[in-house]
């Protein structure tokens, strides 16, 4: 009895033979397509996971950049601050240091404005102006005593310069109580003469402690600028040329 009931199953499985039929190829193409579906899952999966580890090692290395560039940072900073800290100190011993310049450079600033004031009149208002912006840095203290004097000395030589050449230029006149833009022939700081648009030719010419403007009306002096100009205009520096004269007899004392 035993015996039967073992094969019974197997019995049962022969019998039902046509209805659980498995096709061999269907089945084979269903197993090969899975098969593939399987390995391209696998081969997305290691690449997904190859993506991924680059991502962290990109993100890692740029963790680093930014943690060297961040040190770098604060170590500019640091340097900065020491600069700083260091400048400020420089000038401030700068400042108490120059102190004691501060008179000297004072009373230089009076004597030029005095010297130019009373000196030719070329481009007076210009000059002044400049010893003026001097004189209001050194008292509000914007610029060191130290660093007026510096520009102090740059404007003396200009000075020096404006005394040791001639040259040809344009400025604003008074002619007759009106102002006029003139040319005017420079003989370093000695001798002034204009030229205006109209072409009256004249003379700086000193009157008390002041200056006025005189026009030349001989022919023969007229001549004489009408060469000068024209030798000044084509920067002819170096030659003999007659003059009228515009010297005065004397020369007032500046007192500044």
């Amino acid at each position: 009895m035993r015996l039967r009931l073992r094969w019974l199953p197997l019995l049962l499985l022969l019998m039902s033979g046509p209805v659980l039929a498995i096709n061999p190829d269907g089945f084979a193409a269903r197993l090969a397509e899975a098969r593939k579906d399987v390995e391209t899952l696998t081969d997305s999966l290691s690449q997904l996971k190859d993506d991924l580890r680059a991502k962290e090692r990109a993100l890692d290395n740029q963790a680093a950049e930014l943690a060297t560039q961040t040190r770098q940072e604060e170590l500019r900073l640091e340097q900065l601050n020491q600069t700083l800290t260091r400048q400020a100190e420089a000038r401030a011993a700068a400042v108490a240091g120059s102190a004691a310049l501060v008179p000297a450079v004072a009373e230089s600033i009076v004597t030029l404005r005095a010297g130019v004031a009373a000196g030719l009149p070329f481009r007076q208002a210009e000059r002044l102006g400049e010893l003026d912006t001097l004189q209001a840095a050194l008292e509000s203290g914007a610029s060191t005593p130290r660093e007026v004097a510096s520009r102090l000395w740059s404007f003396v030589e200009d000075e020096r310069r404006l005394a040791s050449q001639s040259a040809l230029d344009r400025q604003i006149i008074t002619l007759n109580g009106q102002e006029v833009l003139a040319d005017v022939a420079r003989l370093g700081m000695v001798s002034l003469y204009y030229r205006t648009d109209q072409g009256e030719l004249g003379r700086a010419v000193r009157e008390g402690e002041g200056w006025r403007y005189e026009p030349v009306t001989d022919e023969a002096a007229r001549l004489q600028l009408v060469d000068l100009f024209d030798a000044l205009s084509k920067q002819v520096r170096v030659g003999f040329f007659t003059i009228p004269a515009a010297i005065p007899a004397a020369i007032p004392e500046v007192t500044p």
